[in-house]
């Protein structure tokens, strides 16, 4: 388990919790708020292992003492983790863990509630930790952590401190992978641009366990182009559905188009991104015309930016997929009337 120092990228927010520690200004509540696989989680509890610390240092928790091996082995009795039973966290859930925030510290200090995903209480939850959350017991830190905190009540939102976790940059990015988990410098370099800005995503690819859904998405980007519009829209639909795996996917699907265009002008396998996709790349290189190429990869970076700012996921994956399929506005000319209704 990372102690808040160790935690690649999110320096501003690491600090900001480390001063809060080492000055004694922890407020009641926190919201992390950013896509899937950034860091949100690792964050919360490193940052509730320093909360619980029995000697820390320099705002950080110390890593060796009992509380420290405790958060560390998941068996600390004054942090409660809060998750889904199923789909949603009922209001007998919230209440159960309500009761906990009655009884006293087990061991003399604060008690860390996390809770996670957040939006995924009902409004009768969110309303009965409302309750708690307008009058805190003094000695109980809750953590929120969310990947859509537009879904949140805003009553909730307005009783926590809110942390915006972007992407990782991808040079910290790939150092953390470097530094963290062992990896070489090439191997981190190409994970960590597949990744979208995700230490999750990138050790998923690292050790092959997303090489199903990565096949998926290849599928994607080779079929996307020249696609129906009712097709393009269907797919947009489906990717929209799991709202945790459009930062990788767009990634994904910008990587690929950008290996295109590279592959195409100099024809060097080195120069890929994807080299475990040569035959692929090998094979639909210069389908595309070189201009359009670009403007897809403008156009999904414009709607990362979108989608980063809680705008209307599945309108931002629609507009982006019909500009792929269809060309229009990923092309000098838009396409015609003809061309839109052709693919109807």
């Amino acid at each position: 388990m990372r102690l808040l120092r160790e935690i690649a990228g999110h320096r501003q927010i690491i600090q900001t919790l480390i001063n809060s520690v080492l000055h004694d200004h922890v407020v009641h509540a926190y919201l992390f708020a950013g896509p899937a696989g950034v860091g949100k989680t690792t964050t919360a509890l490193a940052f509730a292992r320093a909360l619980l610390c029995a000697h820390p240092v320099a705002g950080d928790a110390c890593g060796n003492c009992r509380s420290c091996r405790q958060v560390a082995g998941g068996n600390h009795p004054d942090l409660f983790l809060l998750k889904p039973a199923g789909a949603l966290i009922k209001i007998e859930q919230v209440r159960g863990m309500l009761r906990r925030v009655t009884y006293r510290s087990y061991q003399g200090g604060r008690k860390v509630f996390i809770i996670s995903p957040a939006d995924t209480m009902t409004a009768e939850a969110a309303n009965c930790l409302l309750k708690t959350l307008e009058e805190p017991p003094g000695d109980t830190v809750f953590i929120l952590l969310t990947s859509q905190p537009q879904a949140l009540l805003p009553t909730v939102l307005s009783r926590c401190q809110q942390y915006s976790f972007k992407g990782i940059p991808l040079p910290e990015l790939s150092e953390g992978l470097v530094r963290l988990h062992g990896l070489d410098k090439s191997e981190a370099g190409l994970y960590a641009v597949r990744a979208g800005g995700s230490m999750g995503k990138a050790l998923a690819y690292a050790t092959g366990t997303l090489k199903e859904e990565q096949d998926l998405v290849l599928d994607l980007a080779v079929e996307l182009p020249g696609a129906g519009v009712v097709e393009a829209l269907n797919k947009a639909g489906r990717l929209a559905e799991d709202r945790d795996k459009v930062s990788g996917v767009l990634a994904f699907l910008k990587c690929w188009y950008r290996d295109l265009l590279v592959f195409a002008a100099t024809g060097e396998p080195e120069l890929l991104y994807n080299q475990e996709h040569l035959a692929a790349v090998t094979r639909e290189a210069g389908r595309i015309p070189s201009p359009r190429l670009l403007k897809i990869v403008a156009a999904i970076e414009a709607a990362e930016k979108k989608i980063e700012a809680y705008a209307n996921t599945r309108l931002a994956l629609e507009v982006l997929f019909l500009q792929i399929a269809t060309g229009a506005g990923c092309r000098a000319e838009p396409a015609t009337e003809e061309e839109f209704r052709s693919g109807l």
